[in-house]
C-alpha cells in the first residue's frame, strides 16, 4: 500500500530530471545551402560552437550575448524572434524552423 503512496513522487522526481530544450534549424537568408542548428536550453543558446548566454527581453525580442552588458541588452551579439521565427547573429540574418 505504501508503494502507491510513492508512486507518484517516483514520478515527479523523475520528470524533474529531464532537460528541457528546443532544437531549430536555421538558413542564412543570404546563402540557403547552408544549415546551422541552433538549441535553446534554459538560459542559453548554443549555436555551432558558440554557447550565448540570455541577457534579457525588449517587447518580442529576446537579447544573448557570451558576455552580457548591464543596463544595454540591444548591444547584445544574437536577437532572437521566436514568433517570427527569426535570428540576427552581427550582421548575418538567419530563418529558423523550430523542430
Amino acid at each position: 500500500m505504501r508503494f502507491f503512496f510513492f508512486l507518484p513522487l517516483i514520478f515527479a522526481l523523475m520528470a524533474c530530471s529531464q532537460a528541457d530544450y528546443t532544437t531549430w534549424n536555421c538558413v542564412p537568408e543570404n546563402d540557403s545551402s547552408k544549415k546551422v542548428v541552433m538549441v535553446l536550453q534554459q538560459s542559453t543558446m548554443k549555436i555551432g560552437d558558440r554557447q550565448l548566454r540570455f541577457c534579457g527581453s525588449l517587447g518580442l525580442v529576446s537579447y544573448f550575448d557570451e558576455n552580457c552588458k548591464v543596463g544595454d541588452v540591444q548591444a547584445s551579439i544574437a536577437q532572437l524572434i521566436q514568433s517570427e521565427s527569426r535570428l540576427a547573429i552581427g550582421s548575418e540574418q538567419y530563418r529558423c524552423e523550430k523542430l
